[in-house]
């Protein structure tokens, strides 16, 4: 049980009294320790808002937790015959603190890693994380200890989870995300439950050094769902083939094979063999462009400051990077079903409006290659 590893607070020991005892790991938990027959008012003390978010009554030698797992600025307070007997206030300065990224997903780590560092830089603590890439972040964040998910992390003062939690009703889990993450841009996600103010930073990660072919475009076409393609059966080659025109060398980096899912890769291009990811970031790095979907390739492009133009009407132009350029569908147009119902990632036809309907991935059909191409246009001058 990561309960175990907590560091108890000894200090919290008076002699002849009964103890008490604060923990913060996923959430503050509040243990009354002693022979001592006595009954408390244990209160959970929001100091942001002033607001007692949870009380209830305990005796010694048993516990109240409340359920927000989020970061709060936390005053616990514990009342014995109406007068106060304990309190204190969170404080994470110089204590270990860990932070789990709990998806797998590329984009949503590079989009949640920077705020690791945020958060330690302001409290000043210890910070321990665990993420599925650490590879990429362990040589950068000198001032983070990483381990591998699910590693077991002695003497903890506090513990918080980073990801989109749901219910088995697929309802948001509103004690572990404070707002509905659909509603909000990606890396607020991260920044709401961490309980920091939201703006836009972008994730150091180990890149080599290698420089820039004026020439070299590279693409990603493919997603983990098809509502994250650009669904125009004519997009792609028509971008591909101006490109061409205008002397350009145009390198699909995507891991899937032609026809993968039923999307045929354009004519008139290279194929980035697959291989390890650092393959991809080197060829991102070395890139004039990167054009790109709703995808964790986008994310990596952006991180590698590569200049990056993203495809998509899934989601809302909101969502994801700002620091790009966005192309989304065109208004009077279905789009931002990510941003309004919950992504089913066992259907890979998922289109929640207009699925089986002449107008399923409305959103990314009435992309245009034209729209694509104007865009190119005013940057590649």
């Amino acid at each position: 049980m990561i309960y175990d590893n907590i560091k108890k607070n000894n200090r919290n020991y008076v002699e002849g009294k009964n103890s008490v005892h604060v923990s913060y790991i996923h959430g503050p938990k509040v243990e009354i320790i002693g022979s001592i027959d006595e009954q408390y008012l244990v209160q959970f003390v929001n100091l942001k808002t002033n607001t007692i978010e949870f009380q209830t009554s305990i005796k010694n030698n048993e516990w109240a937790k409340c359920n927000f797992e989020y970061f709060v600025e936390w005053e616990i307070k514990v009342l014995k015959d109406n007068n106060l007997f304990y309190s204190e206030k969170l404080n994470c300065e110089n204590k270990r603190i860990y932070i789990s990224l709990e998806s797998k997903a590329l984009g949503d780590t590079l989009a949640w890693v920077p705020y690791l560092e945020e958060f330690r830089k302001k409290h000043n603590c210890q910070l321990v994380a665990s993420t599925f890439h650490n590879r990429f972040f362990k040589d950068v964040y000198k001032n983070i200890e990483f381990v591998e998910p699910g590693t077991v992390v002695n003497n903890l003062y506090a513990m918080y989870s980073l990801g989109l939690f749901y219910d088995e009703k697929g309802e948001v889990r509103m004690f572990k995300n404070p707002q509905d993450p659909k509603k909000v841009p990606m890396q607020q996600i991260a920044t709401d439950i961490l309980g920091l103010d939201y703006k836009e930073v972008k994730p150091l990660i180990k890149k080599p050094n290698v420089e820039r072919d004026e020439r070299l475009i590279t693409i990603a076409i493919h997603g983990t769902a098809q509502s994250k393609y650009w669904n125009n059966p004519k997009g792609w080659q028509e971008v591909v083939d101006w490109l061409n025109s205008k002397g350009y060398r145009v390198e699909l980096i995507s891991k899937e094979n032609d026809g993968y899912m039923g999307n045929t890769h354009p004519t008139g291009i290279s194929k980035l063999p697959e291989g390890k990811l650092e393959g991809v970031i080197e060829r991102l790095s070395k890139s004039r462009m990167f054009i790109g979907v709703g995808s964790g390739l986008s994310w990596l492009s952006w991180a590698t400051n590569t200049p990056t133009v993203l495809i998509s009407g899934f989601s809302y132009n909101w969502t994801e990077m700002q620091d790009c350029i966005r192309i989304g569908a065109p208004q009077g147009k279905c789009a931002g079903c990510f941003n309004r119902v919950r992504l089913d990632p066992g259907d890979w036809n998922w289109c929640p409006d207009n699925k089986g309907t002449e107008r399923q991935f409305e959103c990314t059909k009435s992309i245009t290659g034209k729209m694509v191409i104007e865009e190119l246009e005013k940057v590649l001058k």
